[in-house]
């Protein structure tokens, strides 16, 4: 039997307006600084405690997008989020039938925009709702008789793309005097201010030095160092694997914690220097940090001058949130 993907029996996204008002606290968005797409059980759903009488009941996640990255509708796997249930049979509670192959993923895959700044405000991003239906399109219910109470752990696990856009400011001079007497209006050698849009996967520090001058051009050369660091709650995985059926990843891939840089630019040029025999590098993070050096020529004019470098990442990511759901047995429910 071919692979059954659960459909969506109800999604629904919120875009909030410039006012910030929503209805309830359950349908207000949240903006983190570590947060790429948060994951969690809607209230009731499923509730708290569940009967072996086959009663039914809900089983909803909350998809909020409380970073500044716009996952964009109509492109493939690389604007879905994967989002899995773990943890229980799910032929217990009707996803799935005896003796057919099951998947319980359900795949959202109509946009979710990111948090963004009007007027110096930060507005806060999209939320949508997915759930699981049975295999009859009913709701799911428990079906197995329990002779006392049991204890299960729901597992929503969900897996998507996401990017971060970081900038500092560069200093870049062909006067060495200034330099090193002092009288420079910027200074090359150092830490720079790094500013990232709210992510996961951050660049939480940048140093630069002169890297001597290019043979064939005559330009000086930079070196930048970027510090990167995985501060959410979540795993980075290559981007070249899909985000689609990301449960069946292994544990190489789960645990490499591996990023993408996907591009370096300073004025909004394109560094080319920066790429690995014309391919993107990737960088594995160990202990959820590591570091990735760009070394480049820019080019000469009077003077001292500063200029914005900008770095992008890209990345999947896996998180997972968990529910504890009490079966009663039904004499004592």
């Amino acid at each position: 039997m071919s692979t059954k993907v659960l459909s969506v029996l109800s999604v629904f996204l919120l875009i909030f307006a410039f006012s910030g008002c929503t209805g309830n606290d359950e349908e207000t968005a949240t903006v983190s600084d570590s947060s790429g797409i948060n994951v969690e059980f809607m209230p009731g759903a499923p509730p708290q405690q569940i009967s072996e009488d086959d009663t039914s009941f809900d089983i909803g996640i909350k998809l909020d997008n409380r970073g500044e990255y716009d996952l964009s509708a109509a492109e493939g796997t690389d604007g879905a989020i994967s989002v899995f249930l773990l943890g229980v049979n799910p032929m217990t509670i009707g996803l799935c039938e005896a003796g057919e192959e099951c998947s319980t993923e359900l795949i959202y895959d109509q946009g979710l925009g990111g948090a963004h700044y009007v007027n110096s405000e930060l507005i806060p991003g999209e939320i949508a709702y997915v759930n699981w239906q049975a295999v009859d399109g009913s709701l799911p219910s428990y079906d197995l008789s329990i002779s006392s109470d049991q204890t299960l752990n729901f597992v929503a696990q969900a897996c998507y793309g996401y990017k971060t856009m970081t900038t500092a400011e560069g200093c870049f001079s062909d006067n060495a005097y200034a330099q090193a007497t002092g009288a420079e209006t910027c200074t090359i050698s150092g830490e720079k201010d790094a500013s990232n849009t709210i992510a996961p996967i951050q660049i939480t520090n940048v140093v630069e030095n002169p890297a001597g001058k290019n043979k064939e051009t005559s330009e000086n050369k930079y070196a930048f160092t970027f510090t990167i660091e995985n501060i959410g709650d979540g795993i980075a995985f290559p981007i070249t694997k899909s985000v689609s059926n990301c449960t069946k990843l292994g544990v190489a891939d789960l645990n490499s914690n591996q990023i993408t840089i996907d591009s370096v630019k300073v004025g909004g040029v394109e560094k080319v220097e920066c790429l690995r025999k014309g391919a993107k590098p990737t960088i594995t993070l160990v202990d959820n940090k590591g570091s990735y050096t760009c070394t480049f020529s820019q080019p000469s004019i009077s003077g001292d001058y500063s200029e914005l470098v900008e770095i992008t990442l890209s990345y999947n990511y896996y998180t997972q949130t968990t529910k504890q759901v009490v079966v009663k047995n039904s004499i004592d429910f």
